[in-house]
């Protein structure tokens, strides 16, 4: 149960059911205050608790409701529960080279922090400039939430898993005094445990009959109504197995419909009430129509061919085979099968999929095209849709979304942002001319509404996307704009020293860093940027010394640059040994491919040395900027650079 869907419900008034986890404003806690108290114990003290559970049995609704604000916690340092697959920065191609779940986490963990700030940032880095998990002010207890969302295959995501999860085995393993909960789901569990070891998680299943009823009544007490004798265990077992276990999800889908719909003058709810308003059967086909057409909104796929696969599929006369290879069969991108989880129709179990609850198969088959309506369908929805496509890099579902948005809109605000994420898709498809038009649109609208800090994030996308045209000049230009709106703001100088230095002005670079630096000497991605820069430039000895204080937290280019400062110093043992993890790291990384394309030059292997640098000319993850593209077509011509 996400908090997306709890939020829809939450206004000051007490709800039948729709938040059974959820405290209300006397503090009281229905329904899971046990699981919660075990759970807040272990989070105590353990460095590593994972929570576990089946979708839809309330990780996130303990977690965000009790967890992070239990009693046994109120005097301790929590930050707000992260996920690392939360809303993405506006503005991409203003951002340096970044891991998204990363920064997902972090801009959960610190709102009200600007992404450019927080992008170039490990977990650990984070943690540490925070100053409160080192040791020295008690324990800091940090949570993720959803972390299965990292072992999704998405092909702009899948190369930054590895890097995500041995972020949290150092911060996991190296900062005694953080308390790190993670909360996944239990199919991924293995998954999990492979990347950081046993876990004994604490699992939280299905509520009991007794929890469920309690989580139905007594939320209501104080409202004016209450339930009938019975009542409340009739609505529990509509939705419970064989084993008394009750489904959350499909509990809260009856009870907020029942709520809402019932006469304002309804004093006892009868089981009449509940046969009426709306009724079992039809709650749960609402609730099966709106996660069908909602999902097929967010994703561009016909609701009919969807909902008539789902019939098909999982009607309770079907014979059950292999539902993913339906699905295809049928059409269907593997993301749907996913979305669908995500929404509690379906259940992954083994490898395959089945219905969230045996109780849905008759809603299923009982779908009409009226319940296949998305409700309240705005142009903030089909953003919301263009969003979630962008992040997980299915960028031809997002342009379309973005499109629906945008089209009749005279929100001011709202087509800022949408040329916002226009832009954010033409920068990942590669098209920089087209990323101009889009970013320059939007910051017009935000400079029309007085948002200085937007158009100066907007400028430094448009900089980086006239330097990927080629336009150096143009590029400086307008991040120094940028810079002028914020002067103070570290990350977009930072910006502007590597603006230069891929403009070809190296040095004019490195004194703005060092400007940075003189501000906040601890800045990390000043430091690499830096080492990078003097490492490209030659100066080997001043690179080791930015590049050796983050060492550990280098990306790829940075493991080569230093890596070419090395053998630039007589060691070419250690030189090695970084070119072959950055190779191992970034087979796509253009400046990486071109540093050790360059390491080899120096050793004398022109042919590998040239070989390199035409892999490095056609990688795209990042792509070499153009001061670097002129080196590697010297070295692919002459197997050596020109001198710096």
């Amino acid at each position: 149960m996400t908090v997306s869907v709890m939020a829809q419900y939450v206004d000051r008034q007490p709800y039948v059911g729709v938040r059974p986890f959820h405290a209300d404003e006397s503090g009281q806690y229905f329904g899971r205050s046990a699981a919660a108290d075990d759970v807040a114990d272990r989070w105590q003290q353990r460095p590593l608790t994972v929570l576990s559970g089946p979708p839809g049995c309330g990780k996130t609704s303990l977690l965000h409701a009790r967890l992070v604000t239990h009693p046994a916690l109120r005097a301790a340092d929590v930050l707000p529960a992260g996920r690392p697959a939360g809303p993405l920065p506006r503005a991409l191609a203003a951002l340096p080279e970044h891991n998204p779940y990363t920064l997902a986490v972090l801009c959960s963990w610190s709102p009200a922090t600007p992404p450019g700030r927080l992008a170039g940032l490990s977990l650990y880095e984070f943690l540490r400039r925070d100053g409160r998990a080192d040791g020295r002010s008690g324990p800091l207890f940090a949570a993720i939430d959803q972390v299965e969302k990292v072992f999704e295959r998405h092909s702009r995501l899948d190369r930054h898993r590895a890097g995500f999860l041995a972020q949290l085995r150092e911060v996991a393993g190296e900062l005694p005094s953080l308390r790190l909960l993670l909360s996944i789901r239990e199919e991924h569990l293995p998954d999990l445990e492979v990347a950081l070891g046993p876990s004994q998680p604490y699992r939280l299943g299905a509520l009991t009959l007794d929890e469920a009823v309690q989580a139905i009544e007594r939320p209501v007490l104080g409202s004016g109504r209450w339930y009938a004798d019975g009542v409340a265990e009739r609505i529990a077992s509509a939705v419970a197995t064989g084993h008394g276990a009750v489904d959350p999800v499909l509990l809260q889908a009856i009870c907020s419909r029942l709520w809402t719909s019932l006469p304002a003058d309804t004093t006892a709810i009868t089981l009449q009430d509940v046969h009426a308003y709306p009724g079992i059967g039809p709650a749960l086909r609402e609730f099966c129509g709106q996660a069908v057409a909602d999902v097929t909104m967010e994703h561009d796929v016909s609701t009919l061919r969807v909902a008539s696969w789902l019939q098909h599929a999982f009607a309770p006369s079907a014979v059950r085979g292999d539902a993913a290879g339906s699905a295809t069969r049928a059409g269907l991108p593997p993301a749907i099968l996913l979305a669908l989880q995500d929404r509690h129709i379906l259940r992954a179990d083994d490898g395959s999929y089945r219905l969230h609850h045996e109780c849905l198969a008759e809603p299923l088959t009982r779908l009409d095209v009226a319940d296949l309506r998305v409700s309240g369908t705005t142009p903030r929805r089909h953003l919301a849709a263009a969003e979630s496509a962008l992040f997980r890099g299915d960028l031809a579902t997002a342009e379309r979304s973005a499109g629906a948005a945008l089209a009749g809109q005279e929100d001011l605000r709202l087509l800022a942002e949408v040329e916002a994420r226009l832009g954010d898709i033409a920068h990942l498809r590669g098209d920089p001319q087209q990323a101009v038009t889009h970013y320059r649109a939007a910051a017009a609208s935000y400079e029309a509404m007085q948002d200085n800090s937007a158009v100066a994030n907007l400028l430094a996308a448009i900089a980086h996307s006239l330097l990927a045209q080629g336009m150096s000049v143009e590029a400086v230009d307008t991040m120094r704009s940028a810079v002028d709106r914020l002067p103070t703001d570290l990350a977009l100088q930072t910006e502007l020293g590597r603006t230069l230095w891929q403009a070809g002005q190296g040095h004019a670079g490195v004194t703005v860093l060092t400007d940075v630096l003189n501000t906040d000497s601890g800045t990390p991605e000043a430091l690499r940027t830096r080492g990078e820069m003097l490492a490209d430039l030659g100066q080997a000895e001043k690179a080791l010394h930015d590049l050796n204080q983050v060492r550990r937290h280098l990306r790829p280019e940075g493991r080569a640059a230093r890596a070419l400062a090395l053998v630039s110093t007589g060691n070419p043992r250690d030189a090695e040994e970084e070119t072959e993890a950055a190779l191992r790291a970034g087979i796509q990384n253009g400046p990486a491919l071109l540093y050790v394309a360059r390491v080899r030059a120096r050793g004398g292997n022109r042919a590998g040395a040239a070989d390199l640098a035409r892999l490095s000319l056609a990688a795209t993850a990042p792509a070499l900027p153009p001061h670097q593209r002129v080196v590697a077509t010297q070295l692919l011509g002459t197997g050596s650079p020109s001198p710096s």
